[in-house]
């Protein structure tokens, strides 16, 4: 365990370069608010397509773009579009607000389209996994997705929207519950089809960075350069790694 974790605090302290932090959704717990490193409503937009706030067609501000792009600012801190406000209610994992940018503004500020997209009803999320909840300080980002550290986590454990589990982990507790996790997750043929794209997205790059295109210009040694740094593979712990921090896999329901 010891070698994995000095593993993942070199591969957390190099990934700042290559990766963009996401804006977070949030949580009301006990009245305060919290950040949310999860986000359950993606898989609830997967099934229900149709309310997604921004390609789902029941914004009004949105309908004269039919046949045209949203102009949505493109925001790498903010991939979803949207920040989400969830609320722990008689332990019961509720969605409360939902908020996109006004387009319509010059300051682009998040307005509410709750109400737009779902009115005045309760919103089944029917969401399982676990809930990820910072609470003590903040230590370090890798600006990879959600790779935030703190001293203090909170999990809560959730079934079709009911609570199950809630409890306080330090940093290196969270660490561990975070590598049994990801072990869990391997097993999975989702894994696998994680680790097959990445070796995809290798070859890819591999051959637009050897193009002629590409190295037109270039001198032959820095060609010669060029062909050995895609001359082997990535290694599959390299692959693990970026698996490790990139991909939220809070569906993978584990004790802690």
């Amino acid at each position: 365990m010891k070698f994995r974790l000095l593993i993942f605090i070199f591969i957390f302290s190099i990934s700042k370069i290559f990766a963009t932090a996401q804006a977070p959704d949030k949580i009301i717990i006990d009245n305060k608010e919290y950040d949310l490193l999860n986000n359950p409503l993606e898989n609830y937009f997967a099934k229900n397509p149709e309310l997604d706030p921004i390609y789902g067609g029941k914004i009004k501000m949105f309908e004269k773009y039919k046949t045209e792009i949203i102009p949505i600012p493109f925001s790498t801190g903010n991939y979803r579009g949207y920040i989400a406000t969830f609320k722990i209610e008689n332990q019961i994992l509720k969605l409360i607000d939902i908020e996109i940018q006004n387009i319509e503004s010059e300051k682009r500020e998040y307005i509410s389209v709750f109400k737009e997209l779902f009115g005045d009803k309760n919103v089944t999320l029917n969401y399982s996994g676990i809930l990820v909840i910072p609470t003590g300080d903040f230590l370090e980002s890798a600006n990879f997705g959600y790779s935030y550290l703190f001293t203090e986590y909170r999990l809560i454990t959730i079934n079709n929207d009911k609570v199950l589990k809630s409890k306080e982990l330090s940093k290196d507790e969270y660490l561990k519950f975070k590598f049994k996790q990801f072990t869990e997750y391997k097993k999975t043929n989702q894994y696998k089809a994680e680790v097959k794209e990445y070796y995809e997205n290798w070859k890819s790059d591999k051959k637009i960075e050897l193009s002629k295109k590409n190295t037109k210009g270039l001198t032959k040694k820095e060609i010669s350069e060029l062909k050995k740094d895609f001359e082997n593979p990535p290694k599959i712990e390299l692959a693990e790694n970026f698996i490790f921090l990139t991909k939220n896999i809070d569906f993978i329901i584990i004790d802690y």
